[in-house]
């Protein structure tokens, strides 16, 4: 569990249990038209997923559902067959430039990110013209 410090400066600062200088860390994962499932982090310590947060800035138009899943996958385990890190999915032909706010998993096992796991995206349909990112928010553990 993270713990409260005060840095250097007077200003307040978040340390995790391994004693260093701790922080919140962020994982942004940027797609496009031709993007694929991909792992774009990989934690050389213990997290926990405090935020997942999107923005289309071009909306897919596919006819069919396009959708992504964050998950988790630890080594030698493929991003598709990894576990999400939240309910529901991120919907890629949301609004553009409107912020989705993803509903973190219930199940806090989920949100933990120990040393050596990746977390990347698992797509579903066809992106067509989708472009945008999103943003995982890492707390020390």
């Amino acid at each position: 569990m993270p713990q409260l410090r005060q840095n250097a400066d007077g200003s307040m600062g978040v340390q995790g249990k391994d004693v260093d200088n701790g922080g919140f860390v962020t994982v942004n994962i940027e797609y496009n038209a031709s993007s694929v499932d991909k792992v774009s982090f990989v934690a050389t310590r213990a997290y926990v997923v405090h935020g997942i947060t999107g923005r289309p800035t071009v909306a897919g138009t596919d006819g069919s559902a396009v959708t992504a899943v964050i998950k988790k996958a630890a080594s030698a385990t493929a991003i598709t067959s990894g576990t999400a890190l939240h309910s529901s999915t991120y919907n890629l032909k949301g609004t553009a430039d409107t912020i989705q706010a993803l509903t973190l998993s219930t199940t806090a096992s989920d949100l933990e990110i120990p040393a050596g796991t990746a977390i990347g995206v698992d797509f579903t349909g066809t992106l067509t013209s989708a472009t945008g990112v999103i943003t995982v928010t890492l707390a020390p553990a």
